[in-house]
C-alpha cells in the first residue's frame, strides 16, 4: 500500500469553514500560494456555489471538500486524470464527511476513462450549476492551454447562468484572461472574485521555472507579453517576462505577481 501523509487544512487556509484533513501520497502533494488562494476563494465565496458542482482536476480532493462542505452544495464531482488522485480523494471525502455528496471520476479533461465514469458524466450534462479548478500551467503555447480546455469544455455541463471559477495569476494579463471567455461560446468574463498582493514568482521552483520558460518562449515567437511586477519597485510598474527574466539573472530579484481567481459565466449556447 502507497503511504501517504496528512496535512490539516486549518481556517488560516481555508476560512471559517470547519478543518480539513487531506491524505495524499507521499512527495505528490503542494499546498501552493496559488491553492491557498483557491481554497479561501471557495469558502469566503459560499454564496456564490449552490445545487450541483464538479471540480476540473481534483488532485486528491482539497477543493471540492471544501466546495461540498458549503451548505448550498447539494453534490459536487471531482475529475482527474490520475487514478491515484481518484483514489486519494475518493479517501479524503470519507475522511472529512462529505462522501454522500461527492463523487471522484478518471479522466482526462471532461472524458471519462471508463464505463461508470461516463455514466456519473452523462447524468450531470447540462444540468450543474458550477465548476471549480485551479489547473496547473500548462507546458506549451501560452501556458493555458489547461485552463482553456477547463474552459472550452465546460458550457456542455452548465446550465444557463451557471458560473466557472478558476485560477489564473495577474502575469497572464487581462487580455488574455478575459480573452479565454470569447474563444468559448457563451461564455463571459464577469470578475475577479480573489486575489493576493503583489508576491514573489519563485523562480527556484521548478515548476514555476519550467512554465517561465513558457512565458519567454511566447514572448520570443512574437506573442503577447506577460505583466509582472518590477521587484525593484514593489511593482509599482509592469516589466514583461524577458525583462523579468534579465532582472533576476542581475539581482536575483525574483518577479512579482498576484494569485488570482476570476469568475466567468455561462450566459447559454
Amino acid at each position: 500500500m502507497q503511504s501517504s501523509e496528512l496535512t490539516a487544512l486549518t481556517e488560516e487556509h481555508i476560512g471559517d469553514l470547519a478543518p480539513v484533513s487531506i491524505r495524499q501520497p507521499v512527495g505528490t502533494f503542494a499546498l501552493t500560494p496559488a491553492s491557498l488562494l483557491s481554497l479561501r476563494a471557495v469558502s469566503e465565496r459560499a454564496d456564490l456555489l449552490e445545487g450541483r458542482g464538479l471540480d476540473w482536476g481534483c488532485g486528491t480532493g482539497c477543493l471540492a471538500i471544501v466546495a461540498a462542505k458549503t451548505p448550498g452544495v447539494e453534490s459536487l464531482v471531482g475529475i482527474d486524470i490520475s487514478q491515484s488522485n481518484v483514489a486519494a480523494a475518493e479517501g479524503n471525502a470519507a475522511l472529512n464527511g462529505v462522501h454522500n455528496k461527492t463523487t471522484f471520476v478518471r479522466a482526462d479533461s471532461y472524458r471519462a476513462a471508463t464505463k461508470a465514469g461516463r455514466a456519473v458524466m452523462n447524468r450531470i450534462r447540462g444540468r450543474l450549476d458550477f465548476i471549480i479548478g485551479n489547473p496547473p500551467g500548462g507546458e506549451t503555447g501560452d501556458g493555458l492551454t489547461l485552463r482553456r480546455a477547463m474552459l472550452s469544455g465546460a458550457p456542455e455541463f452548465l446550465k444557463p447562468k451557471a458560473i466557472v471559477l478558476v485560477q489564473i495569476s495577474r502575469h497572464y494579463t487581462e487580455n488574455r484572461i478575459h480573452g479565454l471567455a470569447s474563444e468559448t461560446r457563451g461564455l463571459e468574463f464577469e470578475c475577479t472574485i480573489a486575489s493576493t498582493g503583489w508576491v514573489p514568482y519563485d523562480l527556484a521552483r521548478s515548476d514555476l521555472r519550467e512554465l517561465f520558460d513558457v512565458y519567454l518562449a511566447q514572448e520570443q515567437s512574437g506573442g503577447l507579453e506577460y505583466a509582472f511586477g518590477d521587484p525593484r519597485n514593489g511593482g509599482r510598474s509592469l516589466i514583461s517576462a524577458a525583462t523579468a527574466f534579465a532582472v533576476y539573472q542581475d539581482s536575483e530579484l525574483d518577479p512579482l505577481t498576484k494569485w488570482q481567481v476570476h469568475q466567468y459565466r455561462f450566459r447559454g449556447a
